[in-house]
């Protein structure tokens, strides 16, 4: 099963992996006009510039594990609950698992990552913890445990998966951008509108 569009065809699984990852990008751009309502402009441009380098760093799926491992240590960190980051654990292992099929390839255990590798390596680590800390500022249940540890496992996986579509380097990265900075600003907008509409208590 797959979603053609045009000549490009999408199979379900990344297709899923790339949903998780648009779903963690309009929550980041919905935290961006939140810190920009308030004023707090060096984190909001810290977390933009985070977000836009992610979209060349993902791509080239290296820190995945890390990532995901961080994102389960975060969880912990703001819940001090055990059973929130054994939550977090299962959706991550669970996607990876979804996805395993794609992951068509043979790691070179003897290849040493060059500084560009180990800069994208760090951005996605950072990008995945900056995620995991933002979903964590909604009240801690299951489902937002869920939710980072899916996003965290699509970050693992999607990589390797985009290597296995009809599309050049420049193209994956023109596709991801496109997904994930509309999603960006979509969570923008409709946080923006939200505070349009509701009025905030004026303080005399």
């Amino acid at each position: 099963m797959a979603l053609k569009i045009g000549r490009l065809e999408i199979g379900y699984r990344l297709l899923i992996s790339l949903t998780a990852i648009a779903i963690a990008y309009g929550w980041l751009g919905a935290s961006l006009c939140t810190l920009w309502r308030y004023g707090n402009y060096p984190i909001a441009g810290l977390l933009l510039t985070l977000a836009i380098t992610a979209i060349f760093a993902i791509p080239q799926s290296l820190g995945g594990l890390l990532a995901a491992i961080a994102a389960i240590v975060t969880v912990y960190w703001q819940s001090s609950n055990i059973t929130y980051s054994l939550i977090t654990a299962i959706a991550c292992l669970a996607l990876y698992l979804l996805g395993f099929q794609d992951l068509r390839y043979h790691p070179d255990a003897d290849k040493k990552l060059s500084i560009l590798e180990i800069v994208a390596t760090v951005i996605t680590i950072a990008f995945t913890v900056a995620i995991a800390l933002i979903v964590s500022q909604t009240p801690s249940s299951w489902l937002t445990s869920a939710a980072i540890g899916a996003i965290a496992g699509a970050i693992t996986l999607v990589g390797k998966q985009l290597k296995y579509i009809d599309l050049s380097e420049k193209s994956i990265w023109r596709l991801f951008g496109i997904i994930n900075g509309s999603s960006l600003a979509i969570g923008f907008a409709i946080r923006a509108i939200l505070y349009a509409i509701v009025k905030e208590p004026q303080l005399y």
